[in-house]
């Protein structure tokens, strides 16, 4: 058995499920029995930097030692300190390393060739159309795709002897939106002053491009009569947009497959070379000034997207039940069993959810990791596989059962947290589903905040019951209070009644407590009565209460087998009391689970025997 770890970190709310369709390919036809153990995250994205660390913990997640080699897809990673810990980690693992589309030093690289395609679209538009005036549009500054593109940009222009500073490049994101954003600012620089455009905008990738030509439109301008547009990843935007735009097709799925090809030869002892190149060529097409590729059929495309659209509809259907359904639950166990249930209605084999143990005690939130996972305090809230319920609750077991049986499977982790505050994660077997419903981080968003939502109405019922307590106990004794008493005798005497059980009520009452305490003072009096509670609390059976009924009254409410139980009760704090010096007087009321009677009456009974025992002993003493 192979394990293999990939790391790869999402485009702001998308998942990239085409690696692993590659690399699930490779281990289909692979002799070797191989798990992948794919730890995802959103952490390029939200503002909230505490929010991003909390995505970032899942990398702390897995031991390399455990593995036979490390996949990491990391483009969008543009924290350099993260990234460089990350990188650090895996280097110190010792194990074979791939990198997709980031050059790292020790590490194997798939990917294509970022630099020749450029440098094929500027020679294209420089010999072919006679351009000489151009704008590289671009994505993100410190992305290394990018900045591999721009490269190849600005050695062209020096090879053409065009000047950079008048070919110039802008750094945005890889968005639609940047590129409606490029035209804006390109527009409005001008002023009042009559437009002139470059011959071309070189875009950075098909976002960018469709963004641009559709605000270029907008605007009243034709692509390519007033400038020509290129984009890059030949991803729909580009091959159905009218007009089809100039753009680079390569295979993602290409390029996760050749990372196994990769790690399939280390293990085998062959001799690898570090830089992999996957098959990749331009397409030159209507946004340059050339003819339709005709590479594509319309009419499908038009059928593909009703299908798509009927699908995402009914997706977003299960998702807005699956919001209805778990808002109302009152566990985990709860929504969690409703989780599973949307996840076994996609296509996947398996889910299961590890969470810290503090969740479930509604802990303070302080308690939680912020830099990787309390190891000891996690627990399999809930594991699912093949609609089988598994009765696995460490962690431990729960990835030695994976290990044995899932060959030719990936396993996806997905982090759970409170801002930075680690709180467990997720795992999904072979989530096919992502392929074509790449909105994953929107359906684990709901997840997240479901049971932050949860945890905090626990948090305050907690609070509220840490004050109940307060309200409900005797300062001095801490015994229950009259007013606990109010509230929980009744009840439990139904509860008693309903059960059929006979119950013992004594009432206990202090004597000559006032003359006590009128000559050795009240400090000698309080000591009595917490002496009284301690001794009714110690000898008060299992399933029984004890109350502070007032003063000096207390009250011991608990079910009994036969009357010698509440007679051993008696006479035992009696004699503990009598030890220390302290006499009290008990009266004692029977209840009769087939009688009428109501609790206060049972009351009265014990209040009457105590004043009767208390009156004879007064006449035993002569007073």
């Amino acid at each position: 058995m192979k394990r293999v770890a990939l790391f790869s970190d999402g485009w702001k709310r998308l998942i990239t499920y085409a690696w692993v369709e590659g690399i699930m390919e490779f281990m289909a036809g692979s002799d070797e029995d191989i798990v992948l153990y794919q730890y995802n995250c959103h952490g390029n994205w939200s503002p909230d930097e505490k929010h991003n660390q909390g995505e970032y913990n899942i990398y702390t997640l897995p031991d390399l030692s455990r593995f036979d080699g490390v996949i990491m897809e990391c483009t969008n990673l543009s924290d350099k300190e993260r990234l460089d810990r990350l990188v650090g980690t895996i280097r110190a693992s010792g194990k074979p390393a791939v990198s997709i589309g980031l050059d790292i030093d020790g590490f194997y690289y798939a990917g294509i060739d970022n630099k020749k395609q450029i440098c094929e679209i500027m020679e294209h538009l420089y010999y072919r159309h006679g351009c000489r005036k151009f704008i590289f549009a671009g994505g993100p500054a410190e992305n290394f795709e990018n900045s591999l593109r721009v490269q190849a940009y600005f050695e062209c222009l020096d090879r053409f002897g065009l000047s950079r500073e008048d070919n110039p490049v802008w750094y945005d994101d890889y968005e639609f939106s940047s590129g409606s954003r490029y035209f804006e600012r390109y527009i409005k620089s001008f002023g009042d002053r009559p437009v002139s455009f470059p011959d071309v905008f070189v875009c950075a990738n098909d976002n960018i491009a469709a963004g641009l030509c559709y605000q270029a439109q907008l605007s009243g301008y034709g692509i390519p009569g007033d400038f020509r547009v290129t984009g890059f990843d030949n991803l729909d935007k580009a091959l159905y947009y009218d007009p089809q735009i100039t753009t680079v097709w390569h295979m993602r799925e290409h390029i996760g497959n050749s990372t196994m090809k990769i790690l399939a030869d280390i293990w085998a002892g062959k001799e690898v070379p570090r830089n992999h190149f996957m098959p990749s060529k331009c397409v030159f097409t209507e946004s340059c000034g050339c003819a339709n590729s005709g590479r594509i059929d319309y009419r499908k495309y038009a059928k593909d997207q009703i299908i798509h659209g009927v699908e995402r509809l009914k997706n977003d259907e299960l998702l807005t039940k699956l919001e209805g359904d778990i808002v109302k639950c009152e566990s985990y166990d709860e929504v969690f069993r409703y989780i599973s249930k949307y996840f076994m209605h996609l296509a996947c084999d398996g889910f299961a959810i590890v969470v810290d143990k503090k969740l479930y005690e509604a802990a303070d939130e302080s308690g939680f990791a912020v830099d990787g996972y309390h190891d000891e305090d996690m627990v399999v809230a809930y594991a699912e596989e093949g609609n089988r319920l598994m009765d696995i609750r460490e962690p431990e077991r729960l990835m030695e059962f994976y290990d044995g049986c899932g060959a030719g499977s990936t396993y996806m982790f997905t982090p759970i947290h409170f801002r930075e505050r680690t709180v467990g994660y997720s795992i999904l077997k072979n989530g096919r589903f992502l392929y074509d419903n790449p909105y994953f981080y929107d359906i684990h968003s709901t997840i997240t905040k479901t049971l932050e939502n949860l945890y905090k109405k626990l948090q305050i019922e907690n609070v509220n019951r840490k004050l109940r307590e307060i309200y409900n106990r005797d300062q001095l004794t801490g015994l229950y209070n009259r007013i606990a008493y109010t509230d929980m005798v009744e009840p439990e005497y139904r509860r008693h009644c309903d059960a059929g059980r006979s119950c013992a009520l004594c009432f206990v009452d202090a004597d000559g407590f006032k003359q006590i305490n009128d000559a050795y003072g009240h400090e000698r009096g309080d000591m009595i009565l917490k002496e009284i509670a301690r001794v009714l609390l110690q000898q008060c059976p299992e399933g029984g209460y004890v109350y502070r009924y007032g003063g000096d009254e207390f009250i011991a409410f608990f079910p009994i087998m036969d009357e010698a139980q509440a007679a051993g009760f008696k006479s035992t704090v009696l004699a503990e009391l009598k030890k220390t010096g302290i006499s009290v007087s008990i009266g004692t009321a029977l209840t009769d689970p087939s009688s009428d009677m109501v609790f206060d009456d049972y009351l009265r009974i014990a209040d009457k025997d105590m004043y009767k025992v208390k009156a004879f002993r007064k006449s035993l003493k002569g007073d």
